[in-house]
């Protein structure tokens, strides 16, 4: 039998085990506000990225339109509206980073029928390369001192150049040396430091390149034998806290049908096949964002995913929280949709949110977590 001060003692224990058990559970949802940054952005937003633009240490939104508006960027924290280009017509990829190291930012970008990028502070357009793209990653691939550049087109909508990696090779400062890759037709790129040796590689879908330190000679390595899906929007993340970078693919591309969401686990031995675990099966194949990041602070990344408009409705944003054991709990937090929506801390206070616009609109929006506490 308990005493008083034992009992109470006891109860203490149970209430304070109770909140420790609401906390971890699946009813942890942080709940998410939906703001709109502008409503009068660029016509038709293909293109979504972040990066300090201005370089006071805070990353700022950049959006830019296919029909037209050019690249105008948001400044944090007020999102104060700034424009790069008012004329470009922007496709679906572009990257902020010190091209020609002159400690300003400047702008990597996939237009039409062409790869450029725009030197900071004003902004003039240099030509990397006229060939049409779909994606675009930057980075000193051969740590040379020098940003270098790799883009890929898309396979789907008769698209010319998804069966092709071009690599582009700065050497000396804004000359380019190119080379091309053969690989599967398809559509997504990524880069990661897949097999951990401080070099980055690439990712494609089922595939990843190893960063040999020369630009002209990539190792290629099949990752799957399960996915077949060609076109695919990829993230790279470790999933199982195991400290190797794990890999996403969702299905971005046709409307009408049906694949699933995956992540694949990477061995021990990077050269060999990963197991794939399914998040989601049979949705529609437009999901043309995927990421990974911790949104209810328990420790483990969960995933969201955006499905575009042209697909049935609702069009619907949803995170999947990552309960372990291949278990995940899924929250809708939107039926506005996205195209290629980008995650980072908008708001600075520690956890995860998003920015989203569609790609036939002209509304950029973001995605505020008011994570629980």
């Amino acid at each position: 039998m308990l005493n008083p001060i034992e009992m109470k003692l006891f109860c203490n224990i149970l209430v304070i085990t109770a909140i420790g058990f609401s906390i971890g559970g699946k009813d942890k949802k942080p709940r998410f506000i939906e703001k709109i940054i502008d409503d009068q952005a660029p016509a038709h937003l293909w293109m979504k990225t972040t990066g300090d633009i201005n370089g006071d240490g805070k990353t700022d939104i950049l959006v830019g339109g296919r029909n037209e508006g050019g690249i105008v960027a948001y400044l944090a924290p007020d999102w104060k509206k700034q424009t790069i280009n008012d004329s470009l017509k922007i496709s679906t990829s572009a990257e902020v980073c010190d091209l020609d190291n002159n400690k300003i930012q400047d702008v990597v970008a996939v237009v039409n029928k062409a790869i450029i990028w725009l030197s900071g502070p004003d902004w003039r357009v240099h030509l990397i390369d006229s060939v049409v793209s779909h994606d675009v990653e930057v980075y000193d691939f051969d740590q040379d001192g020098l940003m270098d550049v790799i883009a890929r087109n898309q396979g789907a909508f008769g698209g010319i150049g998804g069966h092709v990696l071009n690599f582009y090779n700065q050497n000396p400062l804004g000359v380019w040396t190119k080379y091309q890759k053969e690989i599967v037709d398809g559509e997504g790129l990524k880069m990661g430091d897949i097999n951990k040796d401080h070099k980055q590689d690439i990712v494609a879908n089922g595939y990843w390149f190893e960063n040999t330190g020369s630009m002209a000679v990539w190792k290629e390595h099949k990752f799957t034998d399960t996915w077949t899906w060609p076109n695919t929007y990829i993230d790279v993340a470790d999933m199982n806290n195991d400290g190797l970078p794990d890999i996403l693919h969702s299905p971005s591309e046709l409307a009408g049908t049906y694949y699933r969401i995956s992540w694949f686990e990477a061995p021990e031995n990077s050269s060999s096949i990963w197991k794939e675990h399914i998040v989601a099966d049979s949705v529609e194949t437009i999901v043309h964002s995927i990421g990974a990041a911790d949104f209810n602070s328990d420790g483990k990344k969960d995933i969201i995913v955006a499905e575009m408009q042209q697909g049935a409705d609702p069009d619907e944003v949803t995170i999947f929280y990552n309960e372990g054991r291949d278990t995940w709990h899924k929250q809708v937090i939107s039926t506005g949709g996205s195209h290629s929506m980008c995650i980072f801390d908008l708001d600075r206070d520690g956890d995860m949110d998003a920015f989203r616009a569609n790609f036939a609109e002209h509304t950029v929006k973001m995605w505020v977590n008011e994570k629980k506490h």
